[in-house]
């Protein structure tokens, strides 16, 4: 490299102005060697020197050009040590795989293990406009929605780390015409000039073609793709307020889902979806069923497969996702003369003094302190029954709570307070025989909090009013 970072040409420094959007403070940055990446460094060099970023760079190295692959890692080296950065040199592990997700997945591996080591949380990627706009058509080829079409961003959010694409208002080849101006040489990957990957077959055939019937096409593409994205993020937003309104964890109102259109009801319970399996990526759902789970949505009752072993079943009061993997706590005992919060699954059993009144009866209760003396919290059990409080005789649990509205999904995670079999108190539902409420004795007062016991709709809440 025959210049240094300070000393650029007019070319850099026009991009460096056009360039937007770098992280200040530590960062790690994705370096290849090509030319994209290698300006990409000479800017945060700059950025650098400037007191505003604190860069680190990693490269990855497949393997699958031999010694041209460590002729890209010696460079990148070289580069970082000139420019002193620091620098991170990491072998790729593909599995047998050679294709460009397996390549990409593994490169993301490699960067989240260096981010890991370092406790660095901000990563910057040197994405131009032409790459967006190969990727926009790439997908839109192989069929894809807003979501989909809504490729890279300037600065996004991934697995707990910010993403930085500071070139993405660049050419390739303004980019490229900018280094040979500044005198600098970058490397060349060999398979970029074949037809091994998509991207080259779009890149070196449609996108020329394009450019030839339309001059200026490929940055009317990336323009396209930006509007897109940003209402793809709109929609996005409408759609987690929505769950934060209407949904409880693995519960969603159906009622409220049917009132938005079809298109936002697919959005809504894509999102829904992938929040209760963040870790699932490879069970993501297919346009098929996100239909079928809409369909179900609409029904009195049902139930339907999903991926990963899971099931989204419809009930009165809404549309549940229930699987195997859901455990079930253990039974925990109940002390009354203790203070600390008692976590049971999502909710949170919290004994405290008396204030003066019995409680509602649902989310909470007072009751003299010996009386839950030898008592657990548990979950139902076969035999389990209940005196409604107020009423003679008790009843099976599983017909009392059939009766209070509680739908079947979720009634074997609704914590119980139990002597034996006998429930005295089942959370966010009701109490059971416990004594009649008296101030002039010592009493405590139990609250329920969390997501695990009352999830009726809002058109069927109990007669005293209150919800959990």
């Amino acid at each position: 490299m025959q210049r240094t970072a300070a000393a650029m040409t007019d070319g850099i420094g026009a991009l460096r102005a056009k360039a937007g959007g770098f992280p200040q403070g530590k960062c790690l940055a994705g370096f290849s060697g090509g030319a994209d990446s290698l300006l990409m460094m000479l800017l945060l060099a700059q950025e650098r020197d400037a007191g505003r970023a604190e860069p680190e760079a990693v490269h990855v190295n497949h393997g699958l050009r031999g010694e041209e692959s460590d002729g890209d890692e010696d460079f990148c080296r070289r580069i970082c040590g000139e420019l002193r950065i620091p620098f991170h040199a990491m072998r790729a592990e593909l599995s047998g795989r050679e294709d460009e997700n397996a390549c990409r997945e593994a490169r993301f591996r490699c960067f989240r293990d260096v981010m890991d080591k370092t406790g660095i949380r901000q990563l910057v990627l040197a994405h131009n406009r032409d790459d967006l706009a190969e990727t926009f058509l790439m997908r839109l080829l192989r069929g894809a929605g807003a979501e989909g079409l809504d490729c890279m961003s300037g600065h996004d959010r991934r697995d707990g780390y910010e993403i930085y694409r500071p070139l993405l208002t660049c050419g390739r080849e303004e980019i490229r015409e900018a280094l040979r101006e500044n005198g600098t040489a970058w490397r060349e990957d060999s398979l970029n000039g074949t037809d091994a990957y998509l991207r080259n077959r779009v890149r070196g055939k449609l996108i020329p073609l394009m450019e030839e019937m339309n001059p200026g096409a490929a940055g009317r593409i990336a323009k396209t793709a930006e509007i897109l994205g940003g209402e793809n993020r709109m929609m996005q937003a409408e759609a987690e307020e929505f769950l934060r309104l209407h949904s409880n964890g693995g519960k969603i109102d159906t009622d409220a889902l049917l009132q938005t259109p079809a298109p936002m009801q697919a959005r809504i319970l894509r999102t829904w979806w992938k929040r209760n399996m963040p870790e699932r990526e490879e069970h993501t759902l297919s346009a098929r069923q996100t239909e079928a789970l809409a369909g179900l949505a609409g029904m009195p009752r049902g139930k339907i497969n999903l991926p990963g072993g899971w099931n989204a079943v419809k009930a009165r009061h809404g549309m549940y996702l229930t699987g195997a993997e859901k455990v079930i706590p253990e039974a925990v005992p109940l002390d009354p003369e203790s203070r600390e919060p008692i976590r049971f699954g999502e909710t949170v059993l919290r004994i405290a003094e008396s204030e003066g009144n019995p409680g509602n009866g649902v989310t909470e209760q007072e009751a003299p302190e010996d009386f839950f003396r030898g008592c657990v919290i548990r979950t139902r059990l076969n035999g389990d029954r209940i005196r409604p409080f107020g009423m003679s005789g008790s009843r099976k649990l599983q017909d009392y709570l059939t009766d209070r509205g509680v739908d079947e999904p979720i009634r074997d995670a609704i914590p119980l307070i139990c002597r034996g079999n006998e429930v005295l108190f089942a959370a966010g539902v009701g109490t059971g025989a416990v004594p009649p409420w008296d101030g002039t004795k010592k009493n405590i007062r139990l609250k329920w909090t969390g997501t695990a016991g009352r999830e009726q709709s809002k058109k069927e809440e109990s007669k005293d009013g209150s919800e959990f």
